[in-house]
């Protein structure tokens, strides 16, 4: 069984809230308190579980990648290996991940991004292809950033969408 907050706050002799807060870097916890919860979590090889975070955060820390559907092609491209190699090392500096995506279709590409908002599975999106899709006008409806790599999205010219 995995060692939880609780394990940790009991072996330190603290509150719960006090592990999170020093798990926070909370200025309101002192020194010697955090060096004590610190050593417990040490001790006791805590990890805190990513999706009991996200839950609480309302933040996946996930970024989703969205290759063209002609992704087979794609990767013999060298721009795209290099742009996802990019887009990792700094997604990597910012403790995100990513959540890459290809298909054959675009109606997959569609269900997937579809997928990807509505169960709110990233927090952001990036598309590496130009997109004149029905996912452009799903993804102008949502409160995601969103970055195209090549152009903004033609279908929805009140808002554009582009990096933020």
């Amino acid at each position: 069984m995995s060692v939880t907050i609780k394990d940790v706050a009991s072996e330190a002799k603290v509150a719960t809230s006090t592990v999170s807060r020093v798990l926070a870097n909370s200025p309101k916890i002192s020194a010697e308190t955090a060096k004590r919860v610190r050593k417990a979590i040490a001790d006791l090889n805590y990890h805190p579980n990513h999706t009991a975070r996200s839950l609480a955060s309302q933040l996946t820390k996930t970024i989703g990648l969205v290759m063209p559907s002609s992704a087979h092609v794609s990767f013999q491209n060298p721009f795209f290996p290099e742009v996802i190699r990019g887009i990792s090392t700094e997604a990597h500096k910012k403790n995100y991940g990513l959540y890459l995506t290809t298909s054959q279709t675009d109606e997959e590409v569609f269900e997937e991004v579809q997928r990807m908002v509505q169960e709110k599975r990233v927090d952001a999106i990036i598309l590496l292809f130009s997109l004149e899709r029905p996912a452009c006008t799903l993804l102008a409806r949502t409160r995601l950033s969103v970055c195209f790599a090549r152009q903004t999205c033609c279908h929805e010219p009140k808002r554009r969408l582009v990096c933020k």
